[in-house]
């Protein structure tokens, strides 16, 4: 079972529901107390020019860091299941192609370079990343907001056992049945077995997408968690508001020093 993090949207249809129903965007309550895409890869670049910045004032250049972007741009992307049609279409259960030119790589470094980039091998916060780190105010990871992270964790859990999503789930499980695709348990579990070849993933997973819309199981779950998180969210305000202020600052330093 899967569970997509990193973001907050939220998913509602029109047209009740129907296999022809267009998804439009919504938010999580909890959106509000994440940090969106676009900030966490200011906080990364910023992170990223700090170092080479620090390195190249201690007399060790190193070639310019690649540029790691945040894992998942898009929260609610598969929260409840597979939504896009045209994804599924085209790659099945797979992701589309990120666009990224290479992978994330970390830098080759001379001996001497590596005493100067991280302070050495005691895994303290020392050296020009534990100044980085330091600078943006990132020592708690901050971030990261830890509580909010965990409350959305809690509240698809707790949504998941409820009795209006088990229904949905029985509908859609039904409707994967009548297509031929018996024994699905839940639309965010991908198959079990391995498909034979990527003409019969793509069909499974196109098969997924209009269960999912025909039985509104993502509506109704989203529906659901929204009442959790509320709930949640009235019971801890102060403590998301005080963890959210925290890394909007660790944001504003990060935007500072790239100069935004």
């Amino acid at each position: 079972m899967c569970v997509s993090v990193g973001g907050a949207v939220g998913y509602a249809t029109t047209a009740g529901g129907t296999e022809e129903a267009r998804t439009e965007r919504a938010q999580l309550p909890v959106q509000a107390f994440l940090l969106s895409y676009q900030q966490r890869d200011d906080l990364n670049r910023a992170y990223e020019r700090l170092v080479e910045r620090c390195m190249r004032e201690q007399g060790a250049p190193v070639k310019a860091l690649t540029h790691v972007r945040p894992p998942l741009k898009d929260f609610l992307g598969r929260r409840y299941g597979l939504t896009d049609l045209e994804q599924a279409e085209q790659y099945g259960y797979g992701l589309p192609p990120s666009g990224d030119a290479a992978p994330p790589t970390v830098p080759k470094l001379t001996t001497a370079q590596r005493r100067v980039y991280d302070g050495g091998s005691e895994g303290r916060p020392q050296g020009c990343v534990g100044w980085a780190v330091r600078q943006l105010g990132d020592n708690s990871r901050a971030r990261d907001t830890p509580f909010a992270m965990q409350l959305q964790r809690r509240t698809w859990d707790a949504s998941a056992k409820d009795p209006r999503v088990v229904a949905a789930v029985a509908k859609w499980s039904s409707c994967m049945s009548a297509r031929g695709y018996p024994g699905r348990t839940s639309p965010v579990d991908t198959p079990g077995k391995v498909l034979a070849g990527k003409a019969a993933e793509r069909a499974q997973a196109t098969a997924d997408v209009r269960c999912n819309r025909s039985s509104g199981v993502v509506r109704q779950w989203f529906a659901v968690e929204a009442e959790y998180q509320e709930a949640a969210i009235e019971r801890d305000k102060d403590t998301l508001i005080a963890e959210r202020s925290a890394a909007l600052r660790v944001v504003d330093r990060a935007r500072a020093a790239l100069g935004d």
